[in-house]
């Protein structure tokens, strides 16, 4: 082999190993620096924390997202701002501090974008999940009573406890109160607003 064929074979080579790298770093490395950087002009949502980050891990681990969505669709392209499911589409920067941000996979439900600024009283959620038939009859959205336990009524009943009349089949002696688990996941629902104001042009320096 000569050394010109060797130097062509170097030069081929030479020219894979540079487009690979040119890929890597226009596929991988900028867009990563893009979403690691909020947009300029754009505010950016407040962080969760504690709870509502526990919360949130339940939403997940319990398949929420798949029959409900957290995506608010412009005004041209459905009536979830005219059913007063939020004040404006949702935006990308709206999930910068979600690592597994929710979109949902199909909206058999209500769109939860926004839940937290049009249902303010736990107990309507705690409700809900326990028996979702007595909020909307008729539902086809199963109950998640494991997230609930009973306990023996002494003296007083408790505040937090569930009315006797919607938890059937529960002896009296008993009350229904919500695991730390259904709290949690309470409140990230009622944290859900992203009614904030978003300024979508950058401003000028």
């Amino acid at each position: 082999m000569g050394l010109k064929s060797m130097a062509r074979q170097f030069l081929w080579m030479l020219g894979i190993l540079s487009c690979f790298i040119l890929g890597w770093i226009v596929y991988v490395i900028v867009p990563n620096q893009v979403l690691d950087t909020p947009p300029r002009g754009e505010e950016t949502p407040p962080p969760d924390f504690g709870l509502v980050k526990t919360g949130q891990r339940i939403y997940g681990a319990n398949g929420c997202s798949g029959c409900h969505t957290q995506v608010v669709r412009p005004a041209n392209m459905g009536s979830d701002i005219a059913r007063g499911w939020g004040s404006r589409r949702t935006l990308p920067v709206d999930y910068y501090h979600e690592r597994n941000p929710f979109l949902g996979i199909v909206r058999m439900g209500s769109d939860l974008s926004n839940i937290g600024t049009r249902r303010k009283d736990p107990h309507w959620f705690y409700i809900l999940l326990y028996n979702p038939d007595k909020i909307f009859p008729g539902t086809i959205m199963p109950p998640y009573r494991y997230l609930f336990r009973k306990v023996r009524a002494e003296g007083k009943r408790n505040p937090e406890a569930l009315p006797q009349e919607l938890t059937p089949g529960v002896p009296s002696e008993l009350q229904v109160l919500p695991s730390p688990e259904a709290i949690a996941l309470v409140a990230y629902l009622l944290s859900l607003d992203r009614t904030y104001a978003i300024e979508t042009q950058a401003k000028k320096p």
